[in-house]
């Protein structure tokens, strides 16, 4: 069964747009077992919300993760990996801001634990994914079709 860790911004929209909302309750719906809160995520949403939004995000966006334990934090050597990566995209002429640590972080944390990184933010993650193995899309998946039997001969 394939694992998700959500992208901080997909979150944010779900918290300011019922429509982003509605999208984010039917992932949750069907890939629920499979989906994992990232530390990094956890801290920009609480860093960047609006005061009045702060209790919001902690009711909706991180404490049922934190209850059902399906955090995931990066350890020192994703940290260390990170470093790396930065260092890379910086030589490659990348600007290296605080979202994009991030998103790096993040990128190194779902490998960790083989998940795919759901996010709307392709130009950072193509980058990250260049010197990273991770696996990533933009918007969130759909409902797995079963297999086809193969065709008869």
């Amino acid at each position: 069964m394939s694992k998700y860790v959500i992208d901080t911004q997909l979150l944010v929209r779900a918290s300011r747009s019922e429509e982003d909302a509605d999208r984010y309750r039917s992932f949750v719906t069907t890939y629920s077992p499979s989906i994992y809160l990232c530390s990094v995520v956890a801290q920009e949403l609480l860093a960047g919300s609006r005061l009045h939004e702060n209790r919001e995000m902690l009711r909706r966006y991180i404490e049922p993760f934190e209850r059902r334990r399906r955090t995931v934090a990066p350890t020192h050597w994703e940290w260390r990996r990170a470093g790396t990566v930065l260092n890379g995209l910086r030589k490659q002429g990348y600007t290296i801001t605080s979202a994009f640590t991030n998103d790096v972080l993040i990128a190194c944390t779902a490998n960790q634990i083989g998940a795919e990184v759901i996010h709307d933010n392709f130009r950072d993650y193509h980058a990250i994914q260049q010197l990273v193995r991770f696996r990533h899309r933009t918007g969130y998946p759909t409902r797995e079709a079963p297999p086809r039997p193969p065709a008869p001969e």
